[in-house]
């Protein structure tokens, strides 16, 4: 057996937790001498058995060797103690997160089987959460929600996207868009000739009058949310529908209800006449947008959604706000928390649907459109909250962003928000100015900058991985794995 395949085979084998042969179902219990005094000691990584674990070429995480192989934390972690940075604490929850990493990683197969039949014909990508994101995120919640957590089973309950699917709308025609101005009615009229080509007219950029943007802007964004619904209805409907087969398989509505709820006569027939449908079991809704933005489910498609709870009478998050608020005039204060929660100043714009696979495992779908943009916007989020995902090429990102100033910090999310929309725009068949980074901010913070390192980033990183092992560092000098 060559070096490279042992070290492989070694470092599988500790993934799996097989260091040992015993597998501790109660460790609190069992190890509550040994920890005692320990869990409120706040040191460095040179604390027994505590060390750094290199998931990544770039990224390192925190573990505890000797408590490795137990399937639970030995001790119980706590918001107050992660935030001081105690080392005990933040290396036991690195170990949930290798477990839980684990876990999601043999159900992918077929997590990957399911989402992907059910949205067959779509361009689907399905992907598992990996250890630094789950500890990343476990961090951040137990933290800012002041919780704790004694099993992994607790931690499990906060990981709601440990299987990421994400589905790509196709954008809209030049067709789409005429097919829209014939149809669509706006206080009740069609729109005249004269407002089809104004409308067409700032679509395409063209300069107009003062009077004429004023007649197009004023029935820009009513065809915009039309515009946004034709792109989406497709995989609305997947959802819809799905959504309804799993409530009749579970006895939980009948037909007869559901005509009682108020869902569309067009939905309940194919329904009824189209046996190709697959059950999805929703738990949440997260409709994104940034506060000028276009989300992708319109109102008329949250409320077939809502009409599936109550016939059901089994009720799931819906996170929205409303196309008909004029968030300019009113701004977010007087929003209820669900629409405020919806609003994103970034401009993040996606619609997130949580759902419940056949194994009970969770899954976070996310829809979106071609806009290259979500790929690397959350650079800045990520480099704001100084999380552990981001490897060297981003550090010199991140220093620039952490040093904004609180005064600049807002104009740079205007940024971020605005060539959020612009991207959108584009996936609509609109075309809009891109944002210019704002004089005075250092280039590196520029979106264009941004897409350069995540290109560089993909690109190292799939050069380093061709030799990488995962390992754990003890300190820099040496490096090991069992």
């Amino acid at each position: 057996m060559s070096l490279i395949t042992k070290i492989i085979s070694g470092t599988r084998t500790f993934l799996r937790g097989k260091t040992v042969a015993k597998t501790v179902t109660n460790p609190v219990a069992e190890n509550s001498l040994r920890y005692r005094g320990i869990e409120t000691a706040i040191g460095s990584y040179e604390k027994p058995g505590v060390a750094q674990y290199r998931v990544k070429p770039d990224i390192t995480m925190p573990m505890n060797i000797h408590t490795r192989h137990y399937n639970n934390p030995a001790f119980e972690i706590k918001p107050d103690l992660l935030k001081v940075k105690n080392s005990f604490q933040q290396a036991e929850l690195g170990n949930t997160a290798l477990r839980l990493a684990e876990s999601y990683e043999k159900a992918l197969p077929s997590a990957e089987r399911e989402i992907k039949e059910v949205f067959d014909g779509f361009n689907v990508s399905v992907r598992a959460k990996g250890a630094n994101s789950v500890f990343s995120k476990l961090e951040r919640v137990l933290i800012k929600k002041k919780k704790s957590i004694k099993t992994d089973e607790e931690a499990r309950q906060i990981i709601q996207d440990a299987i990421g699917g994400r589905i790509q709308l196709q954008d809209i025609t030049r067709k789409d868009i005429i097919d829209t101005l014939n149809t669509i009615k706006i206080d009740g009229n069609g729109l005249s000739n004269r407002e089809k080509h104004l409308v067409m007219s700032l679509f395409s950029g063209r300069q107009l009058s003062k009077k004429e943007l004023a007649i197009a802007n004023r029935l820009a964004k009513p065809i915009k949310i039309a515009l946004a619904e034709k792109q989406s209805e497709p995989v609305f409907r997947r959802f819809i529908l799905g959504g309804l087969r799993d409530a009749l398989d579970r006895n939980v509505t009948t037909i007869e209800k559901l005509e009682q709820a108020g869902i569309s006569k067009d939905l309940i027939k194919e329904l009824q006449t189209n046996p190709k449908i697959k059950p999805v079991r929703m738990t949440e809704i997260n409709n994104y947008k940034g506060i000028d933005g276009v989300s992708y489910f319109s109102d008329r498609q949250i409320r077939q959604f809502e009409r599936l709870q109550m016939a059901t009478g089994e009720r799931f998050d819906i996170i929205t706000c409303s196309e008909n608020i004029d968030l300019a005039k009113y701004g977010l204060e007087g929003l209820s928390k669900n629409a405020q929660d919806a609003i994103k100043p970034s401009g993040y714009t996606t619609a997130q649907v949580n759902v419940t696979l056949k194994d009970g495992s969770f899954a976070e779908i996310q829809i979106r459109g071609s806009g290259p943009f979500g790929e690397y916007e959350h650079l800045k989020y990520d480099s704001v909250l100084d999380k552990n995902t981001l490897g060297e090429i981003f550090q010199p990102y991140k220093k620039a962003v952490q040093s904004l100033s609180k005064t600049q910090m807002p104009v740079y999310d205007s940024y971020i928000s605005r060539t959020y929309d612009y991207y959108r725009m584009k996936e609509l068949g609109i075309q809009v100015p891109k944002p210019q980074l704002p004089a005075g901010f250092d280039p590196i913070l520029s979106e264009e900058s941004m897409k350069r390192l995540h290109h560089l980033n993909e690109v190292d990183q799939a050069r380093k991985m061709q030799t990488f092992v995962p390992h754990i560092e003890q300190d820099a000098q040496r490096s090991f794995i069992i």
